[in-house]
């Protein structure tokens, strides 16, 4: 065999076909290769003609490898794709003058809480006031191009910012930063590649003992602002420590103002719905709808009306000599710089040395238990609130996730912490009259007003006041209404919920989720591979044994023997084949016949793995040994075959009963 070529390298010379065309010699067989659009084509023939390699032929194949490309970017690259990847395109044509009105309302409602909010969050993490803000802004702004849902507030929330005090402590706000910019990286390959499916893995009694925890911790540590104490401690079990140990340095100037701050707010929250009240539904003055506007403004702008006249009344006390209160502060005023995030560090050992830690060292300090949690934590918070407010809608995920993502790189170029969809700010979303994500504009818009222009004020924020809006936004994300009806439900599954409730308050947030996500799945595991079987006696006159030699019928006889039908209600894996064994040893005990029939209803097994077949065949062949028959009924085609190949039991194991007799 012999190869002739054409050489890559222009397009082909008629004129001068030499340097790209040779004749091959001739043989009885002769393979000619052509290189060109990156491929080789083979062109085999029998003939021990010499044959040219047609120019039209040669063109032919590099339009069909043209139109294949085409094709196939035609199908990745589609409109709906487009669409689904940049949701922004599929309203912005349609925006008009009253869409901006209701966005700008709500957008502003939602500023006025999220200012105060984040700030609080900020303190739960550990970090700056500033960096709530930062984080605060950003994120929406990338929301409004990649997000689905326009009722959602993403941004700093309670349980990533517990989460993440643990590492503030260890590296300052460069952990905080890294943080954001790993949790999207991760979760923009999570969304790319489809791997949402993952959180469906955790259970909604271990997010519900999760949340819990965490909106206990989060209580916990804002009692040291609340009750004006200082002092070493960020658990649970550490803050309530120092409190009892410090409960002489209680400054009750802070203390009194926190509590007052808390049940203002909780009176606040429930303006809206103090018109239905039956004391309020005589008094018309009271039903006009202006009146019932300014109620729901002053609930939804609760947090912030508090902020601005705690600040107010801590300047005047602080002008006439009576500073009281603890105070947050100096708090770095302006925009922030938008710049990479910090993937090498300094940091001080001691008065004379200074480590330098790199991208690789900033990770292995976190641990992958915190890389890995922080996307997973945040993609369950986004998806479940999107979800909220499908309307009855399919949730994109995906882009719920790839929206998430881009939101936290973005971030973490202006120094923010990693941010998830809120609850709380959501719904004051929802309720303001939200028309399309672009309300992010006008929230993240008075974020930066207030980042420019308002933070020499904040200095007069006393920290009582800040730490009574956390409680009394975290105090709600305690779910003890979910343990009433899960005891009468599924009693079983507090188990996962205790457990996770109690390691994520008493040792930490990460180890308590994959503890108990683990333990449910191994929970369901057990449970759903423990079959169930029912056990009756056959109602039939007799019982006909049947044996044949070539497919010929050659003696018939009956065997008089007690009949046991066994139903069993799943398919049969190794870890409930044991369950299927014991429950046949308990019914040869407790019938103590000589010789019984044990007939096996298979009708809702639609699987048995080989560990079960081998077990199967084991009891098959005791049973003969002490005289009892097994006998499967209603197997379907595949697990007969499975049956008669693995446990080598002849084909009149199966029987078809009948009203009147069983034929085996």
């Amino acid at each position: 065999m012999s190869q002739w070529c054409i050489r890559p390298g222009g397009p082909f010379n008629q004129e001068d076909p030499s340097p790209v065309r040779t004749e091959p010699p001739t043989h009885s067989r002769m393979e000619a290769k052509m290189y060109g659009a990156g491929s080789e084509l083979s062109i085999v023939s029998r003939s021990t003609m010499s044959t040219w390699i047609s120019d039209s032929h040669f063109v032919e194949e590099i339009h069909k490898k043209r139109r294949r490309v085409c094709k196939r970017w035609r199908k990745t690259c589609t409109r709906d794709l487009l669409y689904r990847r940049l949701p922004f395109l599929s309203w912005i044509t349609k925006y008009d003058f009253s869409k901006l009105l209701s966005d700008a309302n709500a957008g502003m409602a939602v500023s006025l809480t999220a200012i105060p909010q984040t700030i609080g969050y900020a303190a739960v993490a550990g970090l700056p006031a500033q960096i709530g803000l930062y984080s605060a802004f950003m994120g929406p702004l990338m929301y409004i191009f990649f997000g689905t849902v326009r009722e959602i507030s993403v941004g700093p929330n309670s349980v990533l910012a517990l989460m993440i005090n643990s590492y503030v402590s260890e590296g300052g706000v460069a952990y905080a930063v890294i943080l954001a910019f790993l949790t999207g990286i991760i979760q923009l390959i999570i969304g790319l590649l489809n791997l949402g499916f993952i959180v469906d893995l955790i259970s909604a009694p271990v997010i519900s003992g999760f949340c819990s925890a965490a909106a206990l911790t989060a209580i916990a540590t804002q009692m040291k602002g609340l009750l004006g104490l200082k002092f070493q401690g960020s658990n649970f079990l550490g803050v309530w420590r120092g409190v009892f140990e410090n409960l002489s340095d209680i400054n009750y100037y802070d203390a009194g103002l926190g509590f007052l701050t808390i049940f203002l707010l909780l009176i606040m929250r429930k303006l809206n719905c103090m018109m239905n009240l039956e004391v309020f539904r005589d008094q018309a003055c009271l039903q006009n709808r202006w009146i019932s506007r300014v109620l729901w403004f002053l609930s939804s702008s609760r947090n912030a009306s508090v902020l601005i006249f705690s600040c107010l009344a801590a300047y005047l006390l602080e002008v006439n000599g009576l500073n009281q209160l603890t105070l947050s502060g100096d708090i770095e005023p302006g925009l922030p710089t938008f710049r990479l995030p910090p993937f090498q560090i300094e940091r001080q050992v001691d008065d004379d040395e200074t480590q330098i830690l790199n991208f690789s060292d900033i990770c292995a300090e976190i641990g992958a238990m915190g890389i890995a949690l922080f996307p997973l934590v945040s993609i369950l918070e986004q998806v479940a609130i999107a979800k909220t407010y499908s309307h009855g809608k399919s949730t994109d995920a995906t882009q719920e996730i790839i929206s998430l993502g881009i939101g936290n790189i973005a971030g973490s170029f202006v120094g923010a912490m990693p941010i998830s969809a809120s609850f709380g700010r959501s719904a004051v979303q929802a309720s303001s009259g939200v028309r399309t994500p672009m309300v992010n504009v006008f929230s993240s818009g008075v974020i930066l007003l207030a980042l420019g222009l308002l933070m020499p004020a904040f200095y007069y924020l006393p920290k009582a006041v800040l730490a009574a809006v956390v409680i009394s936004s975290v105090m709600f994300l305690v779910e003890y209404e979910e343990i009433k009806p899960m005891w009468k439900s599924r009693r079983i599954e507090l188990l996962p919920l205790v457990l996770t409730f109690f390691s994520c308050l008493l040792v930490n947030m990460e180890f308590g989720i994959i503890l108990g996500a683990g333990f449910h799945l191994l929970l369901l595991l057990h449970m759903g591979n423990k079959p169930k079987i029912s056990v009756g006696e056959i109602q039939a006159i007799n019982v006909i044994k049947t044996t044949s030699a070539d497919s010929t019928m050659v003696n018939t006889s009956t065997i008089e023997a007690k009949r046991i039908r066994l139903i069993c209600d799943r398919s049969l894996h190794f870890p409930g084949i044991e369950a299927f064994r014991h429950r046949i040893n308990e019914v040869i005990d407790d019938e103590g016949c000589e010789k019984l029939i044990i007939i096996a209803d298979m009708e809702r097994v639609l699987e048995v793995d080989y560990t079960s077949l081998k077990v199967l065949k084991c009891m098959h062949a005791d049973l003969q040994k002490r005289e009892h028959t097994l006998i499967f009924d209603k197997a379907n085609e595949v697990l007969q075959q499975h049956l008669t190949t693995a446990m080598d039991i002849p084909v009149s194991a199966f029987i078809q009963i009948t009203r009147h007799n069983i034929t085996v």
